[in-house]
């Protein structure tokens, strides 16, 4: 009991005392409009002076007899606590109500003589009980939602530390990539390999120094994503045809850095691995409270783009910096893919 009210100064101690203030001033106002108001005076002492005997008989059934008994199965001790708490109290609040309240403030409200008998314990007992369960109640209400908010703060922690480390990851599997086709590229048309350098080397310039933040100015991420296809349009020459499209106002915007790449990446490998001609579309388009980001991919003969890992990480960086206000879109054929990202900032 001892170590259930330390809890509750500690972390809730200004919720309980409104909770008990409101629980006072409530049934004054009550027992006031059925007596008039010439009993306000009557009712506020009796709530008042009889709170520690409700606070105390609420506690230990709260964060006593329930963690002690019901919590750990003991059910029959569990109901045996609670008609022996009833009946204590009972009989406590009559004797308080009685000679503290009546006696003191109005005594043509005393009981009887012989009013402690089985039936009035029983009622006064009952009857208190209603504000045991509103407690209760209330207090699992706070305990589940106080559980679904740390949940959710542990899958966005968790969410969080996945997304920190695609982006610590990303440099460098984009440099090692890049360093790669260099050098197969360089191997099957020696003559490209300069340009080549170049066009990586501005790249990786600007995606290394001025792209490392986790949100990026909108028109940097154009910048970086044309560089992007311009590297890879030298290295496959007539086999892919690119068209790059930008519309709107890119300056009133931040998003996180490549946010298609993980789909055109996926494309681009494919058309290295398959000896045909393909042709891709990027489009961003920034319009007031509305961004778009779409890539397709087509080809006279069909084929096959396969998922990977860093597909399911774009669906959770958006779903983290834009809850609620995305949308993703696939349109697939044999021969089409389409990849579409609306935001709604």
């Amino acid at each position: 009991m001892k170590t259930g009210i330390l809890h509750i100064a500690k972390r809730n101690y200004i919720l309980h005392v409104i909770f008990w203030l409101a629980w006072v001033i409530s049934f004054t106002f009550i027992q006031t409009l059925n007596e008039g108001i010439g009993s306000l005076h009557v009712w506020l002492m009796y709530y008042l002076i009889t709170l520690p005997v409700f606070v105390s008989h609420t506690y230990l059934i709260a964060y006593w007899l329930l963690p002690k008994t019901f919590f750990q199965g003991r059910y029959l001790l569990f109901a045996a606590g609670i008609l022996v708490l009833l009946i204590v109290f009972s009989v406590i609040e009559l004797l308080v109500s009685n000679y503290l309240v009546f006696y003191l403030i109005d005594k043509s409200r005393m009981f009887h003589s012989g009013f402690l008998n089985l039936k009035n314990i029983v009622i006064s007992g009952v009857g208190n009980h209603y504000i045991i369960l509103v407690f209760l109640a209330i207090k699992a209400g706070s305990s589940w939602y106080r559980a679904e908010y740390q949940k959710e703060e542990l899958l966005r922690s968790k969410l969080e530390t996945e997304l920190e480390i695609y982006r610590y990851q990303l440099q460098p599997r984009i440099v090692l990539e890049l360093i790669e086709e260099l050098e197969v590229q360089s191997l099957k048309k020696e003559e490209t390999a300069p340009e080549m350098i170049i066009n990586i080397s501005n790249f990786l310039n600007r995606f290394l120094y001025e792209g490392k933040e986790e949100l990026i100015p909108m028109e940097l991420e154009v910048k970086l994503l044309e560089e992007f296809m311009t590297i890879h349009n030298h290295a496959l020459g007539e086999r892919l045809s690119s068209n790059f499209i930008v519309s709107g106002n890119l300056k009133s915007y931040v998003v996180p850095p490549l946010l298609l790449l993980p789909f055109i990446n996926s494309a681009i490998k494919m058309a290295y691995e398959c000896n045909e001609k393909y042709e891709s579309t990027v489009i961003i388009k920034a319009e007031r409270k509305y961004l778009l980001f779409s890539f397709t991919f087509w080809s006279e003969n069909s084929f096959k783009i396969a998922d990977n890992e860093d597909n399911k990480i774009t669906y959770r960086r958006l779903h983290y910096n834009y809850p609620g206000k995305h949308r993703l879109v696939e349109n697939i054929d044999d021969n089409f893919r389409e990849f579409s990202i609306e935001i709604y900032p």
